[in-house]
């Protein structure tokens, strides 16, 4: 139905009219949705339960890493133990067989020797031989046991001389210090005694150092004779003479 107006159009009614636009966008609308391109669903978020995994398989093995490490310190650490306890045990054995020869250089020192003195000097080679040797100084021996201090200094000074690197030199050394001691000739005395370090492997270094202090108490020496015994006491431990150095720091007050 069509009405006209005054300048003599015509138009169609006004509710047609409305209802014909509002078709036209709902067209637009539905045309606008199907050309436009679709809407991604929102992202999830990323799952961590994958790292978490990973992390906890890494931090397992770096554990089991540290834990094989610290088992091979620990073997180690044993190992080295054991050897150190072993050296010690070795250190140990060789002190007490040291001591030993010392005691049994004494007692074959103070063995009992014949009545009738050894050859002369002029009866024994000038060889310098181990039997020379040890016939010389227990020749020696027996003029010092008999308190002829001169014939015995005479007899290891001649094996001295004579056989210097035999194996009975630092006794006869030692001796020599003896003898110069029951002569009551202390300074000398001191000095023999000293010379027996210059000998190495001698079996006769504490009991010189046990001498050189007594050579210093006789000549009034008291605190030269208390460092002499300390020195004994600290360096030869094991000494069967320790204990009575150890007396006698305690009797002069040390």
């Amino acid at each position: 139905m069509l009405y006209f107006v005054k300048d003599g159009s015509f138009v169609f009614p006004i509710k047609n009219a409305m209802k014909s636009v509002k078709s036209a966008w709902v067209l637009v609308l539905v045309l606008g949705a199907c050309a436009a391109p679709p809407v991604p669903p929102p992202a999830e978020p990323p799952s961590v339960q994958w790292e978490e995994w990973e992390s906890s398989e890494v931090f397992q093995s770096l554990e089991r890493a540290v834990a094989a490490a610290y088992e091979r310190e620990q073997t180690m650490a044993e190992r080295v133990r054991q050897l150190e306890e072993s050296n010690a045990q070795l250190r140990r054995a060789l002190k007490a067989l040291q001591s030993q020869s010392r005691v049994l250089s004494a007692r074959l020192d103070s063995l009992p020797r014949r009545a009738q003195p050894p050859r002369s000097a002029a009866a024994v080679p000038a060889a310098g031989g181990k039997s020379d040797a040890f016939n010389m100084y227990q020749g020696a021996l027996y003029y010092y046991r008999h308190k002829q201090y001169h014939r015995a200094l005479a007899e290891f000074d001649r094996l001295l001389q004579e056989a210097p690197m035999s194996e009975w030199s630092d006794n006869a050394q030692y001796w020599k210090g003896e003898c110069y001691y029951g002569l009551r000739q202390y300074q000398q005395a001191l000095i023999e005694f000293t010379k027996v370090f210059a000998f190495g492997n001698t079996d006769k270094a504490d009991d010189s150092q046990l001498k050189i202090a007594r050579c210093h108490l006789a000549l009034n020496e008291r605190d030269r004779a208390l460092a002499t015994l300390r020195k004994l006491v600290n360096e030869y431990p094991d000494s069967e003479y320790a204990p009575t150095a150890r007396e006698q720091i305690k009797h002069l007050g040390g």
